[in-house]
């Protein structure tokens, strides 16, 4: 072939020219071209070098073209974003949705990014079940090449599931297998979930879920052919299918354990097999049967067991066969226990609550012991320990991490309750004081029935030993008049009291208080009782003469023929009313035993408390028993005397996720050592400890006055069941539970005063029909052993002001003048 003449070949590139760049250098640009001057004007190369420059982002225009042997670069610049602004977001604030995008401000604007930042904040909407959101990404222009981004939102209802639907199945029906799902159907009544909406991941999950359900039900060959999830035209719902293909159901066959350890024989694993031969199959009893095995060698001083089971189908019998492989491992020791995370907490405090100590032997039990007594300490968030192989293959190194949270509190805080009306809270308080776990506060309480001021200070080892001593001081003032008595007392005191844990479970502790009571009764009270007993003596208004003649001899003191308020002015000083009446002179109308209890008693007390807690959670726990006994002995010195006792149990188990039950009870005894006892020291029950009562509204009372006397013996029952709202409500840290409360208070040893001998239809009878002087009404109510019975739903919320706690009840039975009361609430203290 004839060589191409000159004239055809490519032209040379004398040089490079660039225009239209602002900020960047015209160097910048030449060194992403493909080609440099002296090189011919080669179009593929040219081709590759716009490639380039395009892939910069730095460009939204790009054009090369030649001229007179000059190559003329000529481009537009991307502008670079000034800010970003987001419009109509509610759900989702700025901080989430800029995190999610990938542009920030001085940063080049490129279409592209911004639709895939699109694209990214919309799926973050979808996760949070919003898949009608629309995002519409705007450019305003601003001098110097430079942009504001803007995205206006349209947020959209959440988008809810609407129906979930079944094929294939035959022996569960469509409602059995929606219990199952996490995922559930909308409906106007499920507000305090989030199930509700749809949410791919959780449509994955719930794949598990279901075949979970049927491998547990003996289905083994149970697979899902699909689940196809379709949403609406209006983006508001989605419908989902599962098709299923459920398969025959298959029974356990020959059951074996293998132990390769030397020391251990098969047959002591066999005890902790959680399955038997011809019992339905279930994979989650395979599963919790490793665990058993792999912890009953724990137990032995074995940690690092590995369990395997053998499975063997037999298709045609419909059995499945396994065997349990224990396979060796040699015998554990601790090497060492790390401590991580502890900031403020001392390593000793982390250690003493260990049950196992460097050196010893293995013990998985011993282990997760030590971990429930660290969380149950209060003062780590997150407790882990972590079993690390050690330097050997027979050593263990236990790591222990911990993530300290506040222990210390300062509150101030106000509220309303309808046991005590206003509250006025304030308190400081360290629970992990220096961090050594001691426990110092200081606290004032105001309220419409309660002042008191109090100092604590409590230390866990005392002398380094297992042994808990503290003091307190104290006074309060409390005005039982609102809830239903007639007196208020103050006290002033300190007590000093020591504990120790007797074995794992058990503690004794001990107490001594010494304080002076000063009891009084109220003047509006004290006038009342008065009036009440002037009313039945004085002869102004009484026409029977034979009435006024008994009454002139019985009450006549000052022998001028008529009884009148001057015959109790025992001091002579004059009376025209009963105010002109000094206490002392009024005080006559009291019965013997109130008068005893009125003024300053000192009183030295001695007691104990024994008691036993496996309970998982000071707040709420969810398993565990809790019993106490307790007693005080009044009368080693002071001015009082008796014994007082009293037991208190709970007991609390959880047979579903999140179904609790509540099993517990008190009571309690007060017996006078030589000396009645006094009527501040009874006991007075009603709400909130059994719920439907007003506060001390059950017990004995005297029914004229409607005064509560108290009582010297009780009891309450209590079975209550807490139940699960939703995710929502549990993140929220709302509760609810309905109850059922049995109880009484009787035994008020009030001599002066008959049993009521009419029931209360008798007294609302003789009130309709204006006959009450037909009863005799001063008389003694409530004074019964008989149970009280109440029921009825209650929510509880561990708000950002404290807590905050709900109760309606309903009483089903309550004995004569016991007052009840529907609704109860209490909102908190702290904030």
């Amino acid at each position: 072939m004839a060589q191409q003449p000159a004239a055809q070949q490519a032209p040379i590139i004398r040089q490079i020219s660039v225009i239209g760049n602002e900020r960047v250098e015209p160097e910048t640009i030449a060194s992403y071209l493909a080609v440099q001057p002296g090189q011919p004007f080669d179009p593929e190369r040219l081709d590759i070098s716009l490639k380039n420059l395009f892939a910069t982002g730095l460009f939204s225009d790009v054009e090369l073209s030649e001229n007179q042997g000059a190559l003329i670069v000529r481009v537009v610049e991307n502008p670079i974003i000034n800010r970003i602004i987001f419009e109509g977001n509610k759900r989702l604030d700025r901080d989430e949705l800029i995190e999610e995008a990938r542009l920030r401000p001085r940063q080049v604007f490129t279409r592209a990014k911004v639709r895939a930042d699109v694209q990214r904040m919309l799926e973050l909407y979808r996760r949070s079940g919003r898949f009608a959101a629309i995002i519409e990404p705007k450019v305003v222009q601003l001098e110097q090449n430079r942009v504001d981004l803007l995205y206006e939102i349209q947020e959209g209802p959440k988008t809810k599931v609407s129906r979930i639907n079944f094929i294939g199945n035959k022996v569960f029906s469509d409602g059995d297998l929606r219990d199952v799902l996490a995922t559930k159907e909308s409906r106007w009544w499920k507000i305090f979930t989030s199930n509700d909406t749809f949410d791919p991941d959780r449509l994955a999950y719930d794949q598990q879920v279901l075949r979970q359900h049927y491998l547990n039900e003996g289905f083994a060959d149970f697979r899902t052919v699909s689940a196809i999830s379709e949403l609406t035209p209006d983006r508001e719902d989605f419908f989902i299918t599962f098709t299923v293909e459920e398969g025959e159901v298959y029974e356990f066959g020959t059951i074996d354990v293998e132990s390769e350890i030397r020391d251990v024989d098969a047959s002591l694993f066999r005890a902790f097999l959680l399955m038997r031969e011809g019992m339905t199959y279930n994979a989650e009893a395979i599963e919790k049967t490793v665990e058993s095995l792999s912890n009953a060698a724990g137990l032995l001083g074995y940690a690092f067991v590995d369990v395997r089971p053998q499975i063997s189908r037999d298709r045609e019998a419909r059995k499945i066969n396994i065997t349990f492989r224990v396979l060796d491992a040699p015998r554990v020791y601790v090497e060492r226990i790390n401590i991580g995370g502890n900031v403020v907490t001392l390593d000793r405090v982390i250690r003493r609550e260990f049950r196992l100590q460097e050196g010893d032997a293995f013990n998985s039990a011993l282990v997760s012991r030590s971990e429930t007594r660290l969380k149950r300490l209060d003062f780590f968030r997150e407790v882990t320990i972590d079993q690390i192989q050690g330097s050997e293959p027979d050593r263990m190194v236990l790591d222990v991490t911990v993530e300290e949270q506040a222990t210390g509190q300062l509150n101030l805080g106000a509220g309303f309750s309808s046991l005590e009306n206003f509250i006025f809270d304030f308190s400081i308080q360290q629970r992990n004081f220096r961090g050594m776990a001691q426990d110092l506060r200081l606290g004032l309480r105001l309220s419409g029935t309660r002042q008191e001021i109090d100092l604590g200070f409590t230390e866990p080892y005392f002398l380094g030993r297992r042994v808990a001593a503290g003091f307190d001081i104290f006074a309060r003032k409390v005005d039982s008049s609102s809830f239903g008595s007639f007196f208020d007392t103050k006290s002033l005191g300190f007590s000093l009291r020591a504990g120790m844990a007797v074995s794992e479970y058990w503690t004794l502790s001990t107490r001594y208080t010494l304080r002076r009571d000063n009891v009084s009764i109220l003047d509006g009270f004290l006038n009342s009782f008065f009036q009440n007993f002037y009313n039945v003596r004085t002869t102004d208004g009484v026409t029977d003469e034979d009435e006024i003649t008994r009454r002139v001899g019985l009450y006549d003191v000052n022998g001028d023929g008529a009884v009148t308020l001057a015959d109790f002015d025992t001091d002579g000083s004059g009376v025209s009313s009963i105010s002109d009446l000094s206490v002392d002179e009024r005080s006559v109308a009291l019965s013997r035993g109130i008068q005893d209890s009125l003024g300053n008693r000192y009183q030295s007390i001695l007691g104990y408390t024994l008691g036993f807690n496996t309970l998982n959670s000071v707040i709420r726990p969810t398993r565990g028993h809790s019993f106490y006994f307790s007693q005080d002995f009044a009368g080693l010195g002071g001015d009082v005397r008796y014994l007082r006792s009293s037991i208190n149990f709970d007991n609390y188990w959880t047979p579903w996720q999140g179904w609790t039950f509540r099993i517990g009870g008190e009571t309690g005894i007060i017996h006078g050592l030589g000396q009645d006892i006094r009527l501040s020291d009874k006991f007075f029950i009603g709400g909130p400890r059994i719920r439907g009562f007003d506060t001390a509204g059950m017990g004995p009372r005297d029914f004229s006055s409607e005064q509560s006397l108290g009582g010297t013996a009780y009891y309450i029952g209590r079975g209550e069941l807490f139940f699960p709202l939703g995710d929502a409500a549990l993140e929220s840290g709302i509760q609810a539970s309905a109850f059922v409360d049995v109880g009484s208070l009787f035994r008020a040893q009030e001599d002066e005063l008959l049993e009521c001998t009419f029931s209360q239809a008798d007294f609302d009878a003789a009130e309709a029909d204006s006959n009450l002087s037909s009863l005799n009404t001063n008389c003694l109510s409530g004074n019964s052993p008989a149970p009280r019975i109440s029921v009825g739903i209650g929510f509880s919320w561990q708000s950002p002001f404290g807590p905050f706690r709900i109760d309606l009840s309903k009483t089903l039975k309550k004995q004569l003048g016991d007052r009840t009361q529907t609704l109860q609430f209490n909102v908190g203290t702290a904030f």
